[in-house]
């Protein structure tokens, strides 16, 4: 298993614990705000004696708890966002040798050539058209990137010569990045252009 894929686990695992507490938590409050006897009789007092009187007695101990709470509450929310965000690369770093300084290529410039590639290899073949859409992205690691490439095709496109556009493209990325690994995924759909 890949250490992309055991953080992935590992993160998905975290969200879901998190998720049950969350729950468990709000059902709590929900049966004890309905006069339910949960965690104790309905009149009790949320903190203890001691806590009330210690806060009555500092004054900054209750902004003190809320500045912590929207910090936590900040990290949690830069955790999950983070959950949702896409493998994407920034860069590629094409120098596999860090003793001999570093290389890098940005991603974005790299797929947006292959884009133009692959619409510039099928164009002049059955395989292009009006309603044609290429759209690439790289993730996995800047030193070991991976592709994922979605062709849209107009229903009179030809689909053979449009993965042969496709096929001539990546190697000639591949060619380009000095690489004769680079996993690729394609994704090809057509789309009704005629009625």
């Amino acid at each position: 298993m890949s250490n992309d894929r055991h953080t992935a686990r590992v993160n998905r695992a975290g969200m879901f614990i998190v998720g049950l507490i969350l729950l468990a938590a709000g059902a709590a409050a929900l049966a004890r705000g309905l006069g339910l006897r949960v965690l104790g009789p309905r009149h009790d007092q949320v903190v203890s004696q001691q806590v009330a009187a210690y806060a009555a007695g500092h004054a900054w101990f209750w902004p003190a708890l809320a500045v912590l709470a929207l910090v936590v509450e900040l990290l949690a929310l830069r955790w999950f966002l983070l959950q949702g965000r896409l493998d994407t690369l920034r860069y590629l770093n094409l120098e596999p040798d860090p003793g001999h300084g570093a290389t890098h290529l940005s991603a974005r410039a790299t797929v947006s050539a292959l884009e133009d590639d692959v619409e510039e290899s099928m164009r002049g073949t059955r395989a292009t058209g009006r309603g044609q859409r290429v759209r690439a992205t790289l993730g996995g690691a800047p030193a070991d990137p991976h592709l994922a490439l979605a062709v849209v095709l107009p229903d009179e496109a030809d689909p053979a010569a449009a993965r042969q556009g496709v096929q001539r493209a990546v190697a000639r990325l591949r060619r380009s990045l000095e690489t004769e690994r680079l996993p690729a995924i394609v994704r090809m759909h057509t789309i009704r252009t005629h009625l």
